[in-house]
């Protein structure tokens, strides 16, 4: 393109935005919340190739290169953190993620419209509580002395004796993962709700004068409707994997249920970087392990979006 093209181009672009100037403004603050908390702290990203120190400040600091990498490399403990991590976050990408999808998918069927509401509201109602009451909640019923979880199995013959669930490595991520169902099953339907609610009615009229029963219609309209959105949470999940997915809720869980009995399998990357770096002082080597993990996240985002692009033709960029 020309000189003169891209000046044509700009002058173009400014009476654009002066006529929506309106519009733009609400930009604004997204704008200024990604500069604040997303642009800026890239600054500290520095740290993980120095020897941080507080008086001395980032700046100051010496320049020490791959030395926290490489340590982070030969930690003995971080190939089993790596293996708690992905394995908890890859139970809840391909566990809970359809879950949301089959319950909307039910909720849509229903005709009764008071049960609907009535249904809607007790699901939702989980994901406003904090993971710390939760935890508290957890505790409580997953207690091997008066915890419901275990009466209703021992009264029902399924256990012979009381399951100390909490404190076995084995049944950690099995917890993390009903806890994640518990809380968010209601609150991820939404969005397919509202990609549901969007359906053509007369499409549907349609299929029903041509004899499709319930199941065909789910198959052959419902869920085609939905792709777009499926696949985008889809890839947004996998995004996320190394976080517990779209919800992120890794580090809550082990953070709050975490002990010494579960730590085998409890412990994770976030967890460990709190204790190993932050309260050890080892800045430098926390940021390390941060900055990897975004790394890897970052390559699994662009994959998967590839992927569903070549599956399916849907994809999020």
């Amino acid at each position: 393109m020309t000189r003169s093209g891209v000046r044509l181009r700009f002058q173009q672009g400014v009476r654009t935005f002066k006529k929506q100037i309106e519009l733009q403004l609400f930009v604004l603050p997204a704008l200024a919340f990604v500069a604040v908390f997303s642009l800026a702290p890239l600054y500290g990203i520095q740290i993980a190739f120095k020897d941080y120190m507080f008086k001395k400040g980032i700046t100051g600091s010496a320049w020490v290169g791959l030395k926290h990498f490489e340590a982070l490399l030969s930690d003995p403990q971080i190939p089993n953190v790596i293996i708690n991590t992905v394995a908890v976050s890859a139970m809840k990408a391909f566990l809970i993620f359809p879950l949301p999808i089959i319950f909307a998918l039910m909720l849509n069927e229903l005709r009764l419209q008071r049960f609907k509401r009535v249904v809607q509201t007790i699901s939702y109602f989980p994901y406003f509580i904090s993971w710390a009451v939760v935890s508290l909640m957890a505790l409580s019923w997953f207690s091997p002395s008066k915890g419901f979880i275990n009466d209703f199995f021992v009264a029902t013959g399924l256990m012979k004796e009381p399951y100390f669930f909490l404190g076995r490595p084995e049944a950690f991520w099995w917890v993390s993962v009903a806890l994640e169902t518990w809380k968010n099953l209601g609150y991820a339907a939404i969005i397919y709700m509202a990609a549901l609610s969007a359906v053509d009615m007369e499409i549907i009229e349609a299929a029903v004068i041509d004899g499709a029963g319930r199941f065909m219609r789910i198959w052959h309209i419902f869920i085609p409707s939905i792709l777009p959105t499926i696949m985008i949470l889809f890839i947004i999940n996998i995004g996320n994997l190394l976080g517990g997915g779209l919800y992120a809720s890794n580090f809550q869980i082990s953070y709050t249920l975490g002990n010494p009995l579960n730590l085998p399998t409890s412990e994770i990357l976030d967890t460990y970087v709190l204790k190993v770096g932050i309260r050890m002082f080892r800045f430098s080597y926390a940021t390390a392990v941060s900055l990897l993990s975004s790394v890897v996240s970052a390559i699994l985002l662009l994959s998967a979006n590839k992927a569903s692009k070549a599956l399916t033709g849907e994809g999020y960029f």
